[in-house]
């Protein structure tokens, strides 16, 4: 009987501690309508909805709380929180964040204007030279605008509420966004593209993958590897699908080879 105990309690310590019913914080933006703050003053948006079903169907709890970006980047990266979402990978990231292998939310990033500025973009981000260039601190744009960053002219806003504000102002010619994000963004500050002074031009930037990124300093490697296979089962049971259409999210040729990629 001693033995046995003695070989249970062995083997119990081989199981590592995330495959436990275990409590986890997640941080994130302000980014409708994938993380918003509700009306009840708790997170809620399809980001937010679909990563807590991941982690509820590993046994655990999960946290989300908002803040702006940067911050939640550098509550992440010293592990006083243990994972971000949605991120774009870049190799400064990689440093800290132990990415999904699976990314979570396909990001269609196109550019606003302002109606009445006439700006044309055909897909070269070098035609944006002379213009003010509006993004919000520390958000990524995907791999095409950030290697041309540098060689335009930027103007950060803390948020993504105050640079499409700008935007709207004149104080920027031009804001780069997700599809998603910036259609609610502009709904909610009634800046919407039919009616207000902002429209989305034509050709996107770049189809960016975002993932959930684990803090390096947790240690939570093997967490990650099982949100990655859980995630893939709701992706392939349809269930992924159903949120997107719960949220309206718009469908489209890139959503349909995301659905599609598990089968």
């Amino acid at each position: 009987m001693r033995n046995s105990r003695r070989l249970l309690l062995f083997a119990a310590m081989l199981i590592p501690a995330w495959a436990y019913g275990a409590s986890y914080t997640c941080v994130s933006l302000e980014y409708p309508p994938l993380i918003r703050t509700g009306d009840d003053g708790k997170p809620e948006g399809l980001a937010v909805e679909l990563v807590s079903r991941v982690f509820r169907q590993l046994g655990h709890t999960l946290k989300v709380e908002i803040y702006p970006w940067a911050r939640s980047l550098e509550l992440v990266r010293t592990g006083q929180a243990d994972c971000v979402f949605t991120a774009y990978r870049s190799p400064d990231r990689e440093q800290f964040l132990d990415f999904s292998n699976e990314p979570i939310v396909p990001q269609i990033v196109y550019l606003y204007a302002r109606k009445d500025s006439k700006i044309a973009f055909d897909g070269n981000l070098d035609s944006l030279k002379g213009l003010r260039v509006g993004t919000a601190h520390k958000v990524l744009y995907g791999a095409r605008f950030e290697e041309a960053r540098s060689r335009l002219d930027i103007y950060e806003a803390p948020t993504i509420e105050l640079i499409f504000q700008k935007l709207a102002h004149g104080r920027v010619d031009v804001v780069p966004s997700n599809v998603y994000t910036a259609t609610a963004t502009l709904a909610a500050l009634g800046l919407r593209d039919s009616s207000g002074p902002v429209v989305k031009l034509p050709t996107p930037v770049e189809i960016v993958p975002s993932f959930i990124g684990f803090s390096k300093q947790r240690k939570l490697t093997a967490l990650r590897d099982g949100f990655d296979a859980e995630f893939r089962k709701m992706l392939a049971s349809g269930e992924c699908r159903q949120l997107f259409e719960k949220y309206r999210i718009e469908s489209t040729a890139e959503l349909a080879r995301f659905f599609e990629r598990s089968r």
